[in-house]
């Protein structure tokens, strides 16, 4: 149903073949994880690795969030909002952390609402209280580099 309203949108507002890249990459790695919900996912079975614990693979989402929405964040701010590169890239770091911000919030939200043993499989928290800050941190820290490797970029163009 998505791909009708995604493919009409990049008619309308035309975004690089980089930008469409990074989007794609993260809806694919969320249609992966709906397969076996998020903290369940086996990637260390596909690389081969053997050990016991924490499931990394929603933090993982999570990194890829601000590294994979910061470049079409940029470009849609700077072709259709009329942006400077500054303000784009400004833009596009206040809009990846007030989303993080608004998601913990929702799965917390949903979480008082729910048993908490449904809470828990929901959230992926697997025991961690601070899993929201963490994940937060790490749209950070993606959201970071990937400004960081825009802003180089930017510069070495002019």
């Amino acid at each position: 149903m998505f791909l009708p309203v995604a493919w009409a949108g990049l008619r309308r507002w035309h975004l690089s073949t980089g930008s469409v890249a990074c989007l794609a990459l993260f809806v694919g790695l969320h249609l992966l994880a709906a397969r076996w919900s998020y903290s369940f996912v086996p990637y260390r079975e596909w690389l081969g690795l053997v050990g016991e614990g924490r499931n990394h693979f929603d933090r993982l989402i999570h990194f890829l969030f601000g590294l994979l929405w910061t470049l079409p964040l940029v470009e849609g701010a700077r072709r259709h909002a009329g942006y400077s590169a500054g303000k784009a890239l400004l833009f596009a770091f206040l809009a990846v952390q007030a989303v993080s911000a608004f998601y913990e919030i929702f799965e917390w939200s949903l979480a008082l609402f729910m048993a908490p043993e449904s809470a828990e499989a929901y959230n992926g928290q697997q025991g961690d209280g601070f899993d929201a800050q963490k994940d937060m941190a790490l749209a950070l820290a993606g959201n970071l580099l990937a400004l960081a490797a825009l802003g180089l970029f930017g510069r070495s163009k002019r």
